[in-house]
């Protein structure tokens, strides 16, 4: 594989070091359920980001999961030489640091698919982890790639995962079938790496793999400051003294700008249509806490907002923001409808006038009633409101056997 370069960082002490070592991309984990996506995040990172109870009863991811990890490379081995210690497995020497990247592990049941639509505007670049003892396509696989073409996710990797579960011919078998259907798609040309995720097997190359076809984006840092939060929590433990008290945290992806501690943000829709204007009273990484932040990868902010009403995801889909930076809130929409490519949808999925469909706006899913139809142009109510752009793109979704199913995008007009 050719070499990647990535720009040299100088630093001048260890805790220079370790705040410029932020993550420099989001790079999604998606694909069919049960094809080991959240095994391959663990096998790479060492985090299980399953951590919901009933994620851990029922055994499937629920949320949006996730987890960075530190991708070096070995100056002196030739093969397998990258991995994510500064010692190199093969020859103990010491290997070069390359960069910090943040995995975004999607759920892969069909049920929830409106969770992996909002993580999927998050992503840079992703990883399709196909089941080697399945048939392929599977039909959240068939879906996760719609997602992201919609989203303009132009990198992607296949880990062609449970290779050790099937014989040679059997692999081979099923790496046709990745090819067949991979040739349908707009990633005819991506690159399969086989792997096994319980037994680590392949992962110094599937790292290769990243380095060499998910490159660090290139972000606008001078533009205002603008972050989606796919989640929020309360981190109070129960019986801390109010003075004590930390102010709610929201996770998320900064898309453009930069942000430091005491700067104020505005958090829109906000709650009952009514906008929120806060303090950032702290920024976090994996690496721990920073005083300033940019574009690129996954952190966490504290802000001055009562925790009760940041508590289980409650700002999830919410949009932070420079203030003054967004238009208010609507309540009705008009975008032009483009159905998916009918090769991977195998359907023609009409939409008619007081049929309720659901749009992914950002990251956050809401419910629609169509109002009007005029020929690709379609006319929406929102049940809640929502801020959106002029030529934002939407997941579109439909109710079809009792299930939504998406369909199609649409441009914002």
């Amino acid at each position: 594989m050719k070499e990647v370069k990535h720009k040299e960082k100088e630093v001048k002490d260890a805790k220079e070091a370790k705040e410029l070592l932020q993550p420099e991309a989001n790079i999604g984990m998606i694909g069919h359920v049960d094809s080991g996506k959240t095994s391959l995040v663990r096998a790479i990172t060492g985090v299980w980001t399953d951590t919901h109870s009933e994620e851990l009863k029922r055994g499937i991811s629920i949320r949006i999961g996730y987890a960075d990890v530190d991708i070096y490379k070995c100056p002196k081995c030739r093969t397998e030489h990258y991995s994510i210690d500064k010692t190199c497995p093969n020859c103990k020497g010491k290997s070069e640091y390359l960069r910090t990247v943040s995995f975004v592990d999607a759920p892969g049941h069909e049920t929830l698919m409106m969770t992996m639509l909002s993580g999927a505007i998050l992503m840079d670049g992703a990883i399709l982890v196909i089941a080697a003892n399945e048939e392929c396509p599977q039909p959240q696989t068939i879906e996760h790639i719609a997602a992201i073409t919609i989203n303009g996710v132009k990198n992607l990797i296949i880990a062609q995962n449970k290779i050790d579960l099937v014989s040679k011919e059997e692999a081979l078998k099923n790496y046709k079938q990745i090819k067949d259907f991979l040739a349908k798609t707009p990633y005819k040309d991506a690159p399969i790496i086989p792997t096994a995720a319980n037994l680590r097997g392949n992962l110094s190359y599937l790292l290769e793999a990243i380095e060499e076809y998910i490159p660090t984006p290139k972000y606008e840092l001078n533009k205002p400051m603008k972050m989606f939060c796919v989640r929020s929590f309360d981190i109070n433990r129960p019986g801390t003294k109010v003075k004590d008290l930390r102010g709610g945290v929201l996770g998320g992806s900064i898309l453009q700008g930069k942000l430091n501690v005491g700067d104020k943000v505005e958090i829109l829709p906000g709650m009952d249509n009514k906008k929120f204007l806060t303090e950032v009273r702290g920024i976090s990484t994996s690496k721990g806490k920073i005083k300033t932040t940019r574009a690129g990868g996954l952190l966490a902010i504290e802000t001055a907002l009562d925790p009760s009403i940041a508590s289980n995801d409650k700002f999830r889909g919410q949009i932070i923001a420079a203030p003054g930076l967004l238009n208010d809130s609507v309540k009705s929409i008009e975008f032009e409808f483009n159905q998916l490519d009918r090769t991977l949808i195998n359907e023609d999925y009409t939409l008619v006038i007081n049929e309720q469909i659901v749009l992914v706006i950002g990251a956050m899913p809401v419910v629609g009633i169509i109002k009007n139809i005029k020929g690709k142009n379609i006319s929406c109510v929102l049940n809640h409101a929502m801020v959106v752009e002029k030529g934002q793109k939407i997941a579109i979704s439909k109710r079809k056997s009792l299930k939504w199913r998406l369909i199609g995008y649409g441009i914002v007009k």
